[in-house]
């Protein structure tokens, strides 16, 4: 069962066997997130701390009637004394953010029917850094990835990304872990295939056969997986040790942002110039606009800004409107991740003759609805690196029909050429061959990813308000993926209404 899955029942976790010490790789990237928080008193209130100490362990798993593995539970240990351990102003910055969002957390879960233990799994994750960024493309305090985010409605542009606004990404992720409980039907797995992906998960399902545990499971994976386990289960036990007593919902309510609406593009910096407001105090508020911009919409966007400024904007909105200078939105169109080429003859022509050791150049040919990061997940690439191998200064002037560049490894040059001819896993992931990839699609170790009968063939009009999720929940054995699948869409906010849709019920 899922760590406090039911508050009186054992979480029982079973996991390989892991090495005496903690790999750097995990620590390393917590301290750099734990490093990166801001607690400017602008956005979270105070409270008074009470902290536990480091040989509270045993005594805080049983608190929490946790049963885990010998293997999980000696990792677990060292990561509870490593967070112990953090400096005291960095550990009472984790504890005040994670009492800050709590109630958030929680709510979230609840709405989604999910076991409110899940909260810990944020902070152990990224430490609660909004601009954390992770292996695998991952980022936000959830480390969702972008087809994560992408497949759950969530919105992720250049200008824009939800991963990074913490209210947002908590829904995306409760979406994504609701699928996962509801695809597997066991609480370990979700959230492993949370972690590893849902393709890593089903190859090593595959490999194993249909009666396979978790821990053999997590033997195929990434040895990140498991550390990441072991991390959930000892924040669980630190945040329940090291607690903030948050002041009375007076107190709260003064120092919490206020909320504007925006209508029209704005840059942070018109706001400075007119009332004052530091445009990194802005930002800090405002992850999800990545350039400081908020993009024009006509719907309008929520903007925080800090308590008792709100009065300020609306008097002066006009004005802040007024104050646009064009050279800030310049890097819109201009703003270019790698430094030009020796050879790049002019902006929007291909890198001549550009060659890269272990890898083989492929041609794609852009298909109607593709954008940049879909190809990217595909492909097991940096957005990045297609804008460079492109020259693709704007990714909103890439059409259907246009052929970009895309280099991959010479091991695996079969298999990536396999995706453009017609094979469609979900990722291609590191290490894949074309024997598992063949095992994968004849498998039957999951009965929902079998073989479906033509004669079961349904098309489904999409109706307002539907969504993959929504459609894939009325028809038995049907995931959002899957829906995605059988119908070539790669982006599942391109779904239209009256459009119709290829389903394949299981019988």
């Amino acid at each position: 069962m899922l760590i406090l899955l039911v508050a009186t029942q054992p979480f029982v976790l079973r996991a390989k066997a892991q090495p005496d010490t903690i790999p750097e790789n995990y620590p390393t990237a917590f301290q750099q997130n734990i490093k990166q928080i801001s607690l400017d008193g602008t956005r979270f209130y105070d409270g008074k701390f009470r902290l536990g100490t480091e040989n509270n362990f045993q005594e805080g798993y049983r608190s929490l009637k946790l049963e885990v593995s010998p293997e999980i539970f000696s990792k677990s240990e060292e990561y509870f004394h490593f967070f112990s351990s953090l400096p005291e102003d960095k550990k009472k910055g984790l504890v005040r953010l994670f009492s800050f969002y709590e109630r958030t957390f929680e709510a979230t879960l609840k709405k989604e029917g999910l076991p409110v233990g899940l909260k810990y799994l944020a902070p152990a994750l990224s430490a609660l850094n909004t601009n954390a960024v992770g292996g695998g493309k991952k980022a936000g305090i959830w480390q969702l990835t972008h087809f994560q985010a992408l497949l759950n409605g969530g919105k992720v542009d250049r200008l824009v990304d939800e991963r990074l606004d913490v209210f947002a990404s908590t829904h995306l992720a409760a979406l994504q872990l609701k699928q996962n409980m509801e695809m597997y039907h066991d609480a370990e797995l979700a959230i492993v295939a949370f972690l590893a992906g849902n393709t890593a998960v089903r190859n090593a399902i595959c490999q194993t056969g249909e009666n396979v545990s978790i821990g053999e499971v997590l033997a195929l994976l990434d040895g990140n997986v498991s550390d990441c386990l072991a991390a959930f289960q000892a924040m669980a036990v630190f945040l329940n040790i090291n607690r903030c007593v948050p002041e009375p919902v007076y107190y709260r309510q003064k120092n919490c942002p206020d909320t504007v609406m925006v209508f029209r593009q704005l840059h942070f910096k018109q706001i400075e110039k007119v009332i004052g407001i530091p445009v990194a105090q802005t930002r800090e508020l405002n992850p999800r606009y990545k350039f400081a911009i908020v993009p024009e919409t006509a719907k309008g966007r929520k903007l925080l800004l800090p308590n008792g400024k709100k009065d300020d904007f609306v008097l002066w909105y006009d004005s802040i409107n007024n104050a646009m200078d064009s050279s800030y939105f310049n890097l819109i169109a201009q703003k270019i991740e790698y430094p030009p080429a020796p050879n790049r003859q002019y902006l929007g022509g291909p890198v001549k003759d550009l060659q890269l050791e272990g890898k083989t150049k492929i041609k794609y040919r852009i298909k109607t609805g593709d954008v940049l990061g879909i190809i990217a997940e595909t492909y097991d690439v940096k957005v990045a690196d297609l804008k460079y191998w492109n020259n693709i200064a704007n990714e909103r002037r890439v059409q259907a029909g246009q052929i970009i560049d895309i280099f991959v490894p010479n091991g695996q040059l079969a298999y990536y050429k396999g995706l453009e001819n017609g094979a469609k896993p979900e990722t291609a992931g590191a290490g894949k061959t074309d024997d598992l990839i063949e095992k994968i699609q004849n498998t039957s170790a999951l009965k929902v990813y079998g073989q479906f009968d033509t004669d079961q063939k349904i098309e489904h009009e999409v109706k307002s308000g539907e969504s993959p999720f929504v459609i894939a929940k009325q028809y038995e054995g049907v995931t959002p993926e899957l829906i995605l699948e059988w119908n070539n869409i790669d982006d599942p906010r391109k779904i239209q209404v009256g459009q119709k849709l290829i389903i394949y019920p299981q019988k």
